[in-house]
């Protein structure tokens, strides 16, 4: 029997766009019985303070419109980190709401009407407005070796085209990070490498006992959660090289190294033994409902793949769940001795359509630590830059996934947004059809190499 489940029936999920998913999500679950965090003072003093400087000191007044996906809570909180910046500047920012962001901007730039912004959770879009010249270059903007110093590699580069930056990001999720309950965890904290993981959850599956638990199910977005396992997996498998030339149609999805990482995310959801209800309960669970089997009274799974949000959802949502004493986790493990953990994440990226002085303002603001401080404050997001203090984060589980995203030495953006959108949508498709069909593998990896040929046309 699970205890303290009822509440997690009333959490708000991540937001779909499309078959897009925003894997930032935070504890927006909680809004009906708990108020968002207050910032500190001296954060946003320090915030007031950046913004001042990058409106070199003078009130600029005006308006900022702002294209968007965010609602309830989560929009609250995005433009509460905002605050500063209009108070310092006079700058109003507009937000518009759109769940269908890709449609929005395609109308609006034919229309001749962009936004002066946007924030984006597909970097992939992101970068072929910029390869058509619709962005503009941040590069006078905003101080590119303080940025390159700041932001992950992985991050700059794909807001990055041929040498000029068209896009930063807001905010990021450490995902597929390997959540637990301490109390009945026994494995390895953390496992050397992915082959100690492994033979743990054989030893549980020897035992009768199931090792994972797994929802595939978001509506529309259902299978983003195997798309972003199998990610991983070739991040960590075949390493950053490889991923990034599939990430970019130079590198076959029947190649070994992504059919490997395939066969490594099949070899746990696709068995009944390794999963919790077998590939059928995968399928038909919920994302957001699948972390139950953690925290039952007879746990019904012992690992559990998921994003950094996960942890505050389940103790926001669940009563008695303490962060850290209930549930923790330890990074996806590297794939040899000695290495260390490749960090995927998700998140929004801000660019801009108009050359204004209010734009560049905003932009030198939202490339600041000091307004990343106010991201890490809402309780909602880890903050993009990671020179934010980590004292700004409101949880523990929130400081302990930035200082995994801080001190990664290779991090990369979710290659299931960073790809065209029609091949982001028939990568879900084909993690749900492998799941359904173990036998099948194949003709899904023809069928996105045949989608491959023509997805990235410009």
């Amino acid at each position: 029997m699970l205890h303290r489940i009822p509440a997690l029936a009333r959490t708000t999920v991540c937001v779909a766009v499309g078959a897009l998913v925003l894997g930032a999500c935070g504890t927006a679950g909680a809004e009906k019985r708990q108020a968002l965090p207050e910032q500190a003072d001296s954060a946003v003093r320090a915030a007031e303070a950046a913004a001042k400087e990058a409106a070199d000191g003078k009130r600029l007044g005006g308006t900022l419109n702002l294209l968007g996906v965010l609602s309830g809570a989560q929009l609250k909180a995005y433009l509460g980190s905002f605050k500063p910046f209009e108070d310092a500047t006079g700058i109003k920012i507009r937000y518009e709401a759109t769940r269908d962001v890709n449609a929005v901007l395609q109308t609006r730039i034919a229309g001749g009407n962009p936004p002066d912004l946007v924030s984006n959770p597909s970097a992939g879009q992101m970068r072929g407005l910029a390869v058509a010249s619709k962005l503009i270059s941040l590069d006078e903007f905003v101080d590119l070796d303080r940025v390159r110093d700041d932001f992950p590699a992985g991050l700059v580069d794909l807001g990055s085209v041929d040498g000029h930056l068209y896009g930063l990001f807001y905010n990021s999720a450490a995902n597929n990070l390997v959540w637990y309950d301490p109390k009945t965890y026994e494995g390895p904290k953390p496992p050397a490498t992915l082959a100690d993981l492994n033979s743990y959850a054989r030893r549980l599956a020897a035992d009768g006992k199931t090792p994972y638990c797994v929802g595939l199910g978001s509506g529309a977005a259902s299978g983003w959660p195997g798309a972003s396992w199998i990610e991983q997996l070739v991040l960590t498998q075949a390493g950053p090289e490889a991923f990034d030339k599939w990430v970019q149609g130079k590198l076959s999805w029947t190649s070994p190294e992504v059919k490997r990482a395939f066969e490594a995310f099949g070899a746990v959801v696709t068995d009944p033994a390794m999963v919790a209800g077998g590939p059928t309960a995968a399928l038909t669970t919920s994302f957001d409902k699948s972390p139950q089997g953690l925290v039952s009274d007879k746990p019904a799974c012992y690992l559990h793949v998921q994003a950094d949000f996960l942890g505050n959802l389940l103790a926001s949502s669940v009563p008695g769940v303490e962060p850290v004493a209930d549930i923790d986790f330890f990074p996806f493990p590297a794939a040899a001795t000695n290495s260390d953990p490749a960090v995927v994440t998700s998140g929004e990226m801000l660019g801009a359509f108009k050359d204004t002085p209010q734009t560049r303002a905003f932009m030198r603001y939202v490339a600041s630590p000091a307004f990343g401080a106010m991201v890490a404050g809402t309780g909602q997001w880890i903050s993009a830059n990671r020179k934010t203090d980590v004292a700004s984060y409101t949880t523990p589980l929130s400081r302990k996934s930035a200082q995994l995203y801080a001190s990664a030495k290779l991090v990369r953006y979710t290659a299931q947004n960073s790809m065209p959108l029609a091949l982001n949508q028939a990568f879900l498709k084909a993690v749900l059809g492998y799941v359904k069909n173990a036998d099948s593998l194949d003709q899904q990896l023809a069928r996105l190499d045949q989608l491959r040929e023509t997805a990235y046309v410009s």
